[in-house]
């Protein structure tokens, strides 16, 4: 409401003279106000854009959010390969890396061990000059426990394979003896042979349970491989996570 200064009337904020005395009311802009006229300072369009303004900044934030997560939990690694044979017997060239010829049984340990400086997962490896991507690497470190376990020497086959459809493993926490690993690692490489492709899951003790998802697993066989680089043995149980 408008008040007139010479009569004291209320009146209509939109009048230019006072309805009581009918004096012209001066001094009061009828364009600013905000508490019962019918202008609110601020137009619907100008709400609706500063409110699209406001969900596109909360939009940003989020998906910038979820990039960082996924960088952190998934990098891209650039490795070059140790020069040594970390336990293994073999007198091969280690830094000897390429999809023709295969992954050095001896330079698995160190893949591994550079794995799980990464936090245990990657998005992919390079790795002596050659991309290896997660499925690939799943396959060389169970690959390597299955030679190792056997005392097989030479090269893992560096093939193609499909991302798991729908990862998924209610495990998180466990102890996994080597008899259990070993065979982990057999039925998922044997998987990944007929296949070609990432299974979803590992049953621990049997197989088609939902035990571990692939990230699950690579992490784990990362420490198998880690540790063995480290004291020349497989270890007789592993934990996770």
């Amino acid at each position: 409401m408008v008040k007139c200064k010479n009569c004291g009337h209320d009146n209509d904020p939109s009048a230019s003279y006072c309805e009581n005395c009918g004096k012209k009311i001066t001094g009061i802009s009828n364009k600013n106000f905000n508490i019962q006229g019918n202008e609110t300072g601020f137009s619907n369009l100008t709400k609706v854009l500063i409110l699209v303004c406001i969900l596109l900044v909360i939009g940003v934030g989020i998906t910038a959010g979820y990039l960082i997560k996924n960088n952190q939990q998934a990098p891209v690694v650039a490795i070059n390969g140790s020069n040594n044979n970390t336990g293994s017997n073999n007198n091969q060239n280690a830094n000897s890396v390429s999809k023709n010829d295969g992954f050095p049984l001896s330079e698995a340990p160190d893949l591994a061990y550079q794995i799980m400086k990464n936090n245990g997962t990657i998005a992919s490896v390079t790795y002596n000059g050659v991309k290896l991507d997660k499925n690939q690497c799943i396959y060389i470190l169970m690959k390597a426990v299955i030679m190792l376990n056997s005392g097989q020497t030479g090269y893992i086959p560096i093939n193609s394979y499909g991302s798991a459809a729908n990862p998924a493993g209610t495990v998180t926490s466990a102890t996994i003896t080597k008899s259990d690993y070993v065979n982990m690692a057999s039925r998922t490489v044997s998987w990944m042979d007929q296949y070609k492709n990432t299974p979803n899951f590992v049953g621990i003790t049997n197989p088609g349970q939902p035990d571990l998802s692939p990230d699950t697993a690579l992490n784990m066989f990362a420490k198998i491989l880690s540790d063995y680089k480290a004291t020349g043995q497989l270890p007789q149980s592993v934990s996770i996570p």
